[in-house]
């Protein structure tokens, strides 16, 4: 038998469903430590070179109209994931305002978690808010975020702007952080910053940029991730 399901409690089961796993995902096995230890000795700190955004090419118009048809791919799903769970299999109220919102996802990622996460629902039978539909979802979050990572070329630039303030805090010398951090925490940083969109990816770039000298590394890049990465999906308050 269906379910009355009211907007806050609607978020919470949602959320369960795997949204909280697209974080995990990005940030395991890597970020929450010290960077892999420098072979060399430090060196004189080398300048960064000029940061460029992997997106350049696109145009901004090109971009927004792509995030606006991602983000309703999102809705739709959203709205049936509603009607599953609801006595009410005539919409969703919060659907317009849904359409209306923006988060940090790149539009390729999020239309392919959306797509994904809908053809789930469609084949799973029975109460989608259960373990065994929020491990399909996050299926589809982990799947999304592999297919958009970004290419090691495209990190290069955000590797300049945090080994460019690591070298400058004399922590480590330039050429080492790099080596360091792209064998390290290369995959990773692939996989979150790949999920992003350009107004994710300016972020990112910004607060590595303002990294505590002396302070642990990998708690810091962490802390510049988590808040953008809560942001990749949209759910109603």
């Amino acid at each position: 038998m269906k379910r009355t399901i009211r907007g806050p409690s609607f978020r919470a089961a949602a959320f369960r469903l795997g949204v909280a796993s697209l974080i995990a995902a990005a940030l395991a096995s890597g970020c929450g430590g010290s960077p892999p230890p420098a072979a060399s000795a430090k060196a004189t700190a080398r300048p960064a070179p000029a940061a460029r955004d992997g997106q350049g090419a696109r145009t901004a118009a090109v971009e927004q109209r792509a995030q606006r048809e991602a983000q309703r791919a999102w809705c739709v799903y959203l709205e049936e994931l509603y009607e599953r769970a609801s006595e009410q299999a005539n919409g969703w109220p919060k659907f317009e305002e849904c359409t209306q919102r923006t988060t940090m996802a790149s539009p390729r990622m999020l239309r392919a978690t959306s797509e994904c996460s809908l053809a789930a629902l469609r084949r799973f039978e029975g109460d989608p808010f259960t373990p065994a539909y929020a491990e399909e979802v996050s299926r589809c979050g982990a799947e999304a975020m592999t297919a958009t990572s970004l290419p090691r070329s495209d990190l290069a630039p955000y590797m300049a702007v945090l080994c460019g303030r690591l070298a400058g805090c004399g922590d480590l010398d330039y050429a080492t952080c790099r080596q360091s951090l792209e064998d390290g925490l290369g995959p990773q940083l692939e996989r979150a910053i790949g999920a992003m969109n350009s107004r994710g990816r300016q972020e990112v770039r910004a607060c590595f940029g303002k990294l505590a000298c002396g302070g642990d590394l990998g708690p810091q890049i962490s802390a510049c991730l988590e808040p953008i990465m809560d942001d990749l999906l949209w759910l109603p308050g």
